[in-house]
């Protein structure tokens, strides 16, 4: 899922949140656009989550901080068991001391 980020932020074009699984391998990608005229750093959280009843649980979760106005941040969780999994963005994004928060989640995939 690709979600568009509305008119109420002021820092953030863009988010995206993409969870694809094969051989019991999920592969998670996250994407942050921020307005390149006004942010100056972006700290991302991606979260692969499993599907237990009605709660995700958390899987494995990586973190990553970059100095500019946009990141593109892939992980893969190997051997996962059997269900179905998603991924959970989210951003911290920075114009010089101030921030915003933004999230998104992924289409879910099943294995």
């Amino acid at each position: 899922m690709t979600d568009e980020v509305d008119a109420r932020y002021a820092y953030t074009n863009k988010i995206t949140s993409i969870v694809s699984i094969s051989s019991k391998n999920a592969t998670c990608q996250s994407t942050v656009q921020g307005s390149s005229k006004t942010v100056t750093k972006i700290v991302v959280k991606q979260t692969l989550q499993y599907k237990s009843g009605t709660k995700w649980l958390e899987v494995a979760s990586w973190v990553e901080t970059v100095n500019k106005s946009s990141v593109s941040f892939n992980n893969t969780k190997y051997n996962i068991g059997s269900g179905t999994y998603r991924v959970k963005t989210t951003a911290d994004v920075y114009s010089g001391s101030k921030y915003e928060t933004v999230t998104a989640y992924s289409k879910t995939a099943s294995c």
